[in-house]
Formats: C-alpha cells, structure tokens, sequence
C-alpha cells in the first residue's frame, strides 16, 4: 500500500498536534505546520515518530504557505488530508459590541481568510483528497439561536467560523464528484489554550479523535459540517 501523507496547520499544540499523533499511529506520513518553528520543531521532536515532518507555514503569509508547498513537494506529489486546523480566538470576554474591529480582522484574517489561502495552495495536490476544515459548535446559527449550543456569544471567533463553513460549503458545491472532499468538523468542547484551558470539556485527544474519525470515514460528507454525532444544522 502507498504511503498516505496527511498536512495539519496550527499543529504544534493542544488538538493539532494530537490529530498528527493519531494520524501517525494509522502510518500516516504527517507534515506538522505551525507559524513558529522553534515550537515546531520541538513538537516534532516530543511526538518521537518518524513518520512526522515539520514544516514552517504561517497561514496568514503567502510567501510562506508557498515555501511549505515546496518542502511537501519535495518528498511527495500529493496529499491524501489536509486539516486546517490553525486557529485564533482573540474576543473571549469581551461583548460584541466592544469588540475592536482591527482584532475582529486579525481573527478573520487566520481563521477565514488563512485557511482559504491554504486551502486554494494545496489544492492542486489534493485531487483525490480529503479537506477538512476544523469549525466550532457555536459556528451553527441555527444551534446557537435555538439554544442548543452553549451559548458564548462571542463575536469574532463564531462569525469567523460560520463564515468558514460558508467557503466549505461553497467549495463543496463546486467540487461535487470532479475534486476533493471538503467538510467542516467541530471536535465539541475541548479544554485547549483557545479558550484557556476552560474546565468541563474534552482532553485534546478525545476531540482530536472526532476529527481523526471522520478523515478516515470511508463515507463521503463533502460540502457538510460534522459533530461528533454526525451532520449538523447550518
């Protein structure tokens, strides 16, 4: 059997790195993306497995998400997944209508404009690929005014995920059966750096392990948003 190559971004922490850790125990060849490659490097390093590959890639930079292209390039033609998993929240506790707008563009510009940029590179490897989007419960306007969600009415983070979801399902109509597979998935309430390691919620391996679930699902999801129950309201 070929070798399977998987690139996660934001992947040098918390659910990132669990996700190349379980990707890695199914021997995948992992290709770990984080912004800053001193932290990088050192996940690598702690994760002690030879089937995981650093690569510098700041989503936020064309420049570097084009050089990170060149690096996979060079030990492959493909990729089987790519999760964008990089992700900022930089509203919490804060009320929507304080919110500054310049932190509401640093928020779009990882969380939405970011992944497209990385989403629109790789795309040419991806031909008979999964791409999987990492959004968030609170991203489902429907569950979120139904009441069905915790309700943390945070502005920039759950629009700039809703607003993901819309290039998921956009890209998901376009590529129907001529292109990759491309779905959103949100791992739940996971306790992580994201929202400072608030209690109540999943270890990061546990929601690493739903994202991890549906890549290696055989069933085709394209143009839909996940939970761990299955497919979600808008």
């Amino acid at each position: 059997m070929s070798t399977q190559y998987a690139l996660v971004t934001g992947a040098n922490k918390g659910i990132g790195l669990e996700i190349v850790r379980q990707l890695a125990e199914q021997d995948y060849h992992v290709f770990l993306a984080a912004r800053d490659e001193a932290n990088g490097q050192s996940a690598v390093a702690s994760l002690a497995s030879d089937k995981v590959t650093f690569v510098q890639l700041d989503v936020t930079d064309p420049a570097s998400i084009e050089h990170a292209k060149q690096q996979i390039l060079a030990v492959t033609d493909r990729l089987n997944l790519l999760i964008n998993n990089a992700g900022i929240a930089l509203d919490f506790g804060q009320t929507p209508i304080t919110v500054d707008v310049d932190v509401l563009r640093q928020i779009f510009d990882v969380n939405y404009f970011g992944t497209f940029q990385v989403t629109q590179t790789f795309y040419p490897l991806l031909s008979n690929g999964k791409i999987i989007n990492v959004t968030t419960d609170m991203s489902s306007q429907t569950s979120f005014a139904e009441g069905r969600i915790h309700p943390l009415n945070v502005l920039g983070y759950n629009s700039s995920k809703t607003a993901l979801n819309a290039i998921t399902l956009s890209l998901g109509t376009q590529f129907q059966e001529n292109g990759p597979e491309i779905f959103g998935v949100t791992p739940g309430f996971t306790s992580t750096d994201l929202n400072g390691n608030a209690p109540g919620g999943k270890t990061t391996a546990e929601g690493a392990a739903v994202i991890v679930r549906y890549a290696l699902d055989e069933t085709n999801y394209n143009g839909k948003i996940l939970n761990d129950q299955g497919i979600m309201p808008w």
